[in-house]
């Protein structure tokens, strides 16, 4: 299973996740005035839209601006993702096949709630297809929901913010990407005291705080 890194600060991309799977967002790079993947290292790149965010922020994405970032750095991107409509399955479809009418192959999406008539559309036409909406369910929902994904119709996935390390032992994914990663650093996940009672996570750099959440999610993601 491979991991792809999201939500990366600039200053990271280089410094923490040389040699790393990482995904970038259309939404958040178009912020630039001039706009591109950035250099680097990196193992394999993937794009994505951003409209889960956009969505939340009440921002539209142009289809044919995004269509047109992908074919100006499509040398640079390995993967890149349909553009959904979040809550309009005919309008995430309608835009696949717009981007597929300019000569491109993005990964289609399907997301939870949807018709499985539309994954199983999906599982006929392409090699790989993701699985978004999952963010904001809860962990037993989303062990239902994957269960009959994966156990009924299987395929290979990518699945979209899947962090939670429960579901990255059970269920076969393809490949994941999450922003999980950073919590190890905002979050007091590593309060680990030795035998003198130092919080020896307390003595590290914020570099070397990522870089043991990298290792321990590439880790992870390989043996499941």
């Amino acid at each position: 299973m491979k991991v792809y890194f999201a939500g990366i600060d600039k200053n990271l991309l280089e410094s923490v996740f040389a040699g790393a799977n990482i995904l970038l967002s259309f939404a958040s790079l178009r912020r630039s005035p001039r706009a591109s993947i950035p250099t680097g290292r990196f193992s394999s790149i993937m794009l994505d839209s951003g409209a889960f965010s956009a969505f939340r922020s009440g921002k539209v994405i142009d289809v044919l601006e995004y269509c047109e970032f992908i074919e100006r750095n499509l040398d640079r991107i390995d993967l890149y993702v349909s553009l959904d409509v979040i809550g309009d399955a005919g309008a995430s479809m309608a835009n696949l096949r717009l981007m597929e009418s300019q000569g491109l192959s993005p990964m289609p999406v399907f997301h939870y709630g949807e018709d499985f008539d539309v994954l199983r559309w999906m599982r006929d036409r392409y090699p790989l297809v993701g699985l978004g909406g999952m963010v904001p369910r809860s962990r037993r929902r989303m062990f239902e929901w994957l269960s009959t994904v994966l156990d009924e119709l299987p395929h290979k996935y990518h699945g979209f913010g899947v962090g939670d390390v429960s579901l990255l032992s059970t269920f076969p994914f393809h490949s994941i990407d999450n922003t999980t990663w950073k919590r190890i650093v905002q979050q007091p996940v590593l309060k680990t005291k030795t035998n003198s009672g130092v919080n020896w996570a307390e003595h590290l750099t914020r570099k070397e705080l990522f870089t043991i959440s990298r290792n321990f999610y590439e880790r992870l993601c390989a043996s499941s």
